[in-house]
């Protein structure tokens, strides 16, 4: 996959492969290509940010913007596709839902927790139809299902809960949850703090989860599961390059001469990028932290 493009999306696809969304200019439809296992450079231009389209929340299709609207930095969607989308993950706050966010609602959600780090915790709750997307779009390194519930009410209802207890977080910011990927993780440590937070969720809140076990999705993101212990370096401009590794979340990770890079791809939604099958050196400041 070569060529000039607009980025629309990094997702997981059916398969639960990491995916990047390409729209070609003039094009009515999206592309998908798989980054994982490929040489290659990425080079976004971030002078104009473009609208990524909007989604039916019915049939689970996506298409691309009409207008070919440009937006503000600020969004990834012009407001004419965000009314057609009709999604707001904060619904609980909204002051109007609207029909399509109304449906997806009604239909069943499960509660999770989701783990990130030696002290990590975060709670949320997913529409059961995408089944651990949801968790893989956040690059959680282990989690653990804790219920399913018939609408998307009742699960808020017991996320609210679990978020008012200490050491439980309800949303992390990109950038501090994507420093987390320079610490080591142990997937048998973090399996067990997930089951003491599952203990104390039942305890304090006498919340009676399903029998279901801590799960760990590097499989998905990452081709050979998992890192060494190694030096890992950010990319702090808009273009890497190098063998890619996989996908943790939005951060895509590559190795070039031995050395894993990565850079975060959540807020280049929208932008022009061009993706070559050669490879350029990385410019970078140097910054050593151990990944894995």
């Amino acid at each position: 996959m070569t060529g000039d493009f607009t980025f629309i999306h990094y997702s997981y696809d059916h398969d639960l492969q990491p995916s990047l969304t390409l729209l070609t200019s003039g094009n009515d439809s999206f592309t998908h290509f798989c980054p994982r296992g490929q040489s290659l450079t990425l080079q976004f231009t971030t002078t104009t940010r473009y609208c990524t389209g909007w989604h039916d929340l019915a049939s689970g299709q996506s298409f691309p913007c009409p207008d070919a609207t440009s937006v503000p930095k600020e969004y990834s969607q012009c407001v004419q596709c965000q009314r057609k989308t009709g999604f707001n993950p904060a619904f609980y706050n909204a002051n109007n839902v609207s029909p399509q966010q109304q449906e997806r609602n009604a239909q069943p959600h499960f509660l999770y927790l989701a783990h990130f780090a030696p002290g990590v915790v975060k709670v949320g709750i997913s529409w059961s139809k995408r089944g651990i997307r949801r968790l893989l779009d956040q690059g959680a390194r282990s989690y653990l299902v804790l219920k399913e519930y018939p609408n998307a009410h009742v699960a808020r209802q017991y996320e609210a809960k679990i978020a008012s207890l200490p050491g439980i977080a309800e949303s992390l910011q990109s950038k501090a949850k994507y420093a987390l990927l320079a610490r080591p993780y142990d997937q048998n440590a973090g399996a067990q703090e997930l089951c003491a937070v599952r203990d104390r969720i039942v305890s304090e809140l006498a919340i009676q989860p399903d029998d279901n076990h801590p799960q760990h999705p590097d499989h998905h993101y990452i081709a050979d599961h998992t890192f060494t212990a190694r030096d890992l370096i950010t990319i702090d401009g808009n273009c890497i390059s190098g063998y890619c590794l996989g996908l943790i979340g939005s951060a895509l990770i590559t190795e070039q001469d031995d050395t894993p890079y990565m850079l975060s791809l959540s807020h280049l939604t929208g932008y022009q990028v061009s993706i070559s099958d050669k490879e350029r050196q990385n410019q970078h400041t140097p910054k050593q932290t151990s990944l894995f």
